[in-house]
């Protein structure tokens, strides 16, 4: 079973619209922000596994990236983000960092919780060999 505990950070809606508010974003911007967020975080993911690092992407996953790998991997999906968000949104690096510090941990619980319902599914089909 996945674990995604650490990824929620309990204030994260009133710091989500505290940010916005501070930065003065509409709300499209923020739906924006999350979208492209979770499109950066599965794509980052799935070249990842298609390079065959699934422990690390494990341990991202999991919410516990101890590892030099998993450090590694969570800092690139930070700057791929963070780079995306101020080219494709045109925030301040700032206002961009805030935001992935807030919506990262929120997508990877969210993509780690899609992949575990998929699992199970596969897994009683008798499909799965070696869950996530």
């Amino acid at each position: 079973m996945i674990h995604m505990q650490p990824f929620f950070p309990n204030p994260s809606p009133r710091k989500l619209k505290a940010i916005a508010q501070w930065g003065k974003l509409r709300q499209e911007q923020l739906n924006e922000a999350i979208a492209v967020t979770s499109d950066t975080v599965t794509a980052f993911l799935l070249r990842q596994l298609e390079k065959g690092n699934w422990r690390t992407v494990q341990e991202v996953l999991h919410g516990k990236p101890m590892t030099r790998a998993g450090k590694f991997m969570l800092a690139e999906i930070r700057n791929n983000l963070a780079t995306k968000l101020i080219m494709r949104l045109g925030l301040r690096k700032v206002m961009a960092v805030g935001l992935v510090l807030i919506l990262l941990p929120l997508v990877l619980a969210k993509v780690a919780g899609q992949l575990a319902v998929k699992i199970r599914a596969l897994s009683a089909e008798g499909h799965a060999e070696e869950p996530i």
